[in-house]
């Protein structure tokens, strides 16, 4: 089966996802940035563009991803198919296709991607590549076929299709070669590059400053337009996040990516507008307190949690969900409002059905006789503290008998004073006993001990730990997960800060989360009926789509982020660890 390259941004994209054998040579000094003519939505530079493409193409992990179920999905989406035809388009007005071969001899050295029109995929491309290489790529072979037209006395090639009219055009001049969707775009590159004066992408404000306030440029670096991105139509439509209200308050963002042989890092720097920048913003003793605060809880995460959150200055109402939710009474958080309308089911006015024969219609239907959370005494207890971070810890644990699946909770609040363990223990205990408990059976709370450690825990069927070790209130449910946080009170913080902090160990949970997901997704499938579409069966989306990618990139350890808020400027790093 024929595998195509949607886009030289997919391909870049893409290539990150693999482990570099080091990082490409130094960018020149002339950055690309001044060859670009202004107005673009989006810019993406590359130190080493032909590295990127390489190890891409020898990776373990690109052979795995185009057999994968997640892979089909793609293949099948709207957002792919419109790729496709955007690609078929380039295809006919170019006379080549955009495919694997097409990146593979257009890529150089130092390269950059600018995107002007999301919809229409109106690009510019430009790469540092010999004379002499540039005549013997896909474009420069056929150039034949293209009519001969020049810019700043600097030749270039055009060619137009009839009935869509999309355009290609190229240049090979003075060790450059270029490539555009749009005339004018690559006629401007070339008056730049002829040294004229004109209006560039480096002379615009927001790029300006996003590059002003990052820090070194890493192996691939996008800036973002945030201001016109999200007025995008197209953007609106296809950002997998759903989040444009809160991208709004952006100016302009930069994310600097930063390989090496064991480790991904990408530095990302976003900007508020000015309009969007507090008024009454903290002050930087306020920043830094809360950055103080989250490093004094994230030096308690075990090191081998599968996941860990954590963020400062949470409010007590945030504090008790996450109580309620993931340790006293677990469920599902706040879901996502539905974009589209309710189904009606039409019927003939039956009640019942030959299933329901045994069902008794002289006799009331018996009440829900089950407990309720009361959470009142403990509402009362976190809003008489003042909190200064919240930390969530969770693992996943295969159970005896290796079918099923559980997971282990622990919620830690760090306060500005010593928690009262007393008063803990009853504020959780009038929480839980209405709804595991009758008449109070099981629920006395006995000391234990292990080593140095103290805490407390339920004598129930329900398992629930606390420790209150001075300003910290660990609530756990299993013991042994709240001994592990115990025995880290003693580490000294790392230099880490930030007001958000989290992390996922996927070496360790892929197994079990795949294990878990497939025993809850299969029998509701096979229930309901295979779904079926004309490409066949529909993967699963947790069991099977998103299991496969997992299985894609199985050598990936961990991801983690670190969330730094400065007021005008948001810093963000997200470090990807690899096996070798």
């Amino acid at each position: 089966m024929k595998r195509y390259s949607l886009s030289f941004f997919a391909c870049l994209a893409v290539a990150l996802a693999v482990t570099p054998e080091g990082p490409g040579p130094a960018p020149a000094s002339k950055g690309l940035a001044a060859l670009v003519p202004a107005g673009s939505l989006l810019y993406l530079e590359a130190r080493d563009f032909a590295s990127l493409v390489r190890d891409w193409n020898t990776s373990s992990e690109k052979p795995r991803w185009l057999k994968s179920d997640n892979y089909q999905v793609f293949s099948r989406s709207r957002l792919f198919l419109r790729l496709k035809e955007a690609q078929g388009e380039f295809a006919a007005a170019a006379g080549f296709p955009p495919d694997m071969s097409l990146v593979e001899s257009v890529a150089g050295g130092e390269s950059a991607l600018a995107l002007y029109d999301i919809g229409n995929l109106e690009f510019l491309y430009i790469t540092r590549l010999p004379s002499a290489r540039a005549m013997e790529t896909v474009p420069g072979r056929a150039r034949e076929k293209f009519e001969p037209r020049s810019a700043a006395e600097l030749p270039y090639y055009v060619r137009t299709e009839p009935s869509k009219h999309r355009v290609v055009a190229f240049a090979t001049t003075d060790n450059y070669l270029l490539l555009a969707t749009r005339e004018d775009l690559l006629a401007g590159a070339l008056t730049l590059l002829a040294g004229k004066a004109g209006p560039t992408l480096k002379d615009e404000k927001w790029f300006g400053d996003a590059v002003r306030a990052a820090g070194p440029a890493g192996d691939l670096r996008l800036a973002l337009n945030m201001r016109a991105v999200v007025r995008a139509p197209h953007f609106r439509s296809y950002w997998v996040q759903r989040n444009i209200s809160d991208l709004r308050q952006y100016e302009a963002a930069i994310a600097d990516v930063h390989r090496s042989s064991t480790e991904i890092r990408e530095e990302r720097v976003l900007l508020r507008s000015k309009q969007d920048e507090a008024p009454n913003a903290p002050a930087s003793e306020t920043i830094s307190a809360k950055e103080a605060a989250l490093t004094e809880v994230l030096r308690l995460v075990p090191d081998d949690s599968g996941l860990y959150r954590a963020w400062a200055d949470p409010t007590s109402g945030e504090a008790l969900e996450l109580l309620e939710r993931k340790v006293l009474a677990p469920r599902l958080g706040r879901g996502v409002a539905a974009s589209y309308a309710p189904t009606v089911s039409l019927s003939e006015g039956q009640v019942g059905n030959e299933g329901d024969l045994e069902t008794r219609i002289d006799v009331p239907p018996l009440g829900n006789t089950g407990g309720a959370l009361c959470s009142e005494a403990l509402r009362r207890l976190l809003e008489g503290k003042k909190l200064e971070a919240a930390l969530q810890l969770q693992s996943s644990r295969g159970l005896p008998g290796g079918v099923f699946v559980g997971t282990e909770s622990a919620i830690v609040l760090s306060a500005s004073t010593a928690w009262d363990g007393e008063a803990a223990r009853a504020a959780l205990l009038a929480a839980v006993e209405s709804l595991w408990t009758t008449s109070r059976l099981g629920a006395n709370w006995l000391e234990r001990r292990k080593g140095a450690a103290t805490f407390h825990e339920l004598n129930g069927l329900a398992p629930l730990a606390v420790a209150t070790p001075g300003r910290f209130l660990i609530v756990a449910n299993a013991s042994e997960l709240l001994l592990a946080v115990l025995s880290r009170m003693s580490n000294a913080p790392e230099a880490q800060g930030g007001v958000y902090a989290a992390g996922f160990r996927h070496a360790r949970e892929r197994e079990n989360l795949v294990r878990m997901v497939r025993l809850i997704e299969t029998p509701f499938a096979q229930r309901l009926g295979a779904e079926q579409e004309p490409g066949g069966h529909t993967p699963l989306f947790f069991s099977e789509n998103l299991a496969s990618l997992s299985q894609a990139l199985a050598r990936m350890e961990s991801e983690s982020i670190v969330v730094h808020d400065r007021g005008p400027v948001v810093l963000q790093t997200v470090t990807y660890r690899w096996s070798r």
